[in-house]
């Protein structure tokens, strides 16, 4: 099988994550990002288009809706995650929560 669609790099940044989603030819209208606890989903539709009396011969590119949600491995705050959407790409920045990063203990 192609695997799940859409493909995704997922990889940590110093205390944060990226992730980088293929999405060519999908509209950022068609997008709907969602975020809780520590997953993610990405949800969306993406249109092939002939002309009206076109005949396929041959139909490789895929097409039509798509629902993915990927877990992080930390909890999340959805509010501080920003996406970029360019050329086909989604990169989503997924910052650590000031709550959830390492303190040091003071010795008295």
């Amino acid at each position: 099988g192609t695997g799940s669609y859409p493909p995704i790099n997922l990889f940590q940044q110093g205390d944060n994550f990226v992730a980088i989603l293929e999405l060519p030819g999908v509209s950022r209208d068609e997008l709907n990002i969602q975020a809780k606890d520590n997953t993610i989903r990405i949800a969306g539709r993406k249109r092939v288009d002939y002309p009206e009396q076109a005949s396929a011969h041959r139909r490789e590119r895929l097409w039509g809706e798509f629902d993915r949600t990927v877990a992080i491995p930390m909890q999340i705050d959805p509010d501080k995650i920003e996406a970029e959407y360019n050329d086909g790409l989604l990169i989503l920045f997924i910052p650590r929560p000031e709550r959830d990063k390492p303190r040091t203990v003071q010795i008295r």
